[in-house]
């Protein structure tokens, strides 16, 4: 009888019981995406049409992250990007571009205290665990395409002379360069609380997360309060 309570023991055994200080690498999706806008400019003479077509698929990234763990509450930070594309094209009465592809990409970090909240431990094997908590992040994302953006790179050739590509046009090296430039300039920063529930699994010393994070941070996607994460983590605990 002693014997089986003792191994029920060991295997209910929480996790208070351990200090681990871990590391690795994540992978992930955000559970949003850019939507379609349109956006007519009548400023000049000749009015301009643009739009941005909704994503196909939601961004996808990866990144990493390292832990200390103590007496069932973790102390977690990291960081993540997450890149995706869309579509926008632009035109006026004489000319309309073909869609053109464009990508939209997100850089964040953040900290997070958690809690386990169930516990189930196989003698020297495995552990597994369900946690929640939350934290504070910080957000850098680039800007959709715009109208603005498009002036900017064109300049007065989308309106007087119909097709910004003719011989008037910029070369390809300054539009990237140009390009560049507008991005860093008009990245979108925004920083918040967020909420976030995971699934953990450690063999021996591999360890495994399975986290949903919600972050309440405004217009990293346009309009938008905040976004959904879903990422998986695999690394190290000691």
């Amino acid at each position: 009888m002693k014997n089986m309570l003792l191994v029920l023991g060991l295997i209910f055994i929480p996790s208070t019981a351990f200090a681990l200080i871990g590391f690795g690498i994540q992978a992930g999706s955000d559970l949003s995406k850019l939507g379609p806008e349109t956006y007519v400019d009548n400023s000049g003479e000749i009015p301009v049409v643009f739009n941005s077509y909704e994503m196909k698929n939601s961004p996808v990234g990866g990144g990493a992250y390292a832990f200390v763990d103590l007496f069932g509450f973790a102390l977690e930070g990291d960081f993540d990007f997450a890149v995706g594309e869309y579509e926008f094209d632009f035109g006026n009465e004489y000319i309309t571009l073909d869609p053109v592809q464009f990508a939209w990409g997100r850089f964040s970090y953040a900290t997070t205290l958690k809690k386990n909240i169930m516990d189930i431990s196989i003698p020297f094997l495995a552990k597994a665990a369900i946690n929640a908590g939350g934290g504070f992040g910080g957000h850098i994302s680039t800007p959709r395409a715009s109208i603005e953006m498009v002036k900017e790179l064109f300049g007065d050739n989308l309106v007087a002379f119909g097709n910004p590509l003719e011989e008037d046009a910029k070369t390809a090296e300054d539009l990237e360069r140009e390009l560049i430039t507008y991005l860093e300039d008009n990245s979108i920063e925004a920083s918040g609380f967020h909420l976030q529930a995971g699934l953990r699994f450690k063999v021996l010393v591999l360890d495994t997360h399975l986290n949903a994070r919600y972050n309440l941070a405004k217009n990293v996607y346009d309009g938008k309060n905040g976004f959904l994460q879903l990422m998986f983590k695999i690394g190290f605990a000691i």
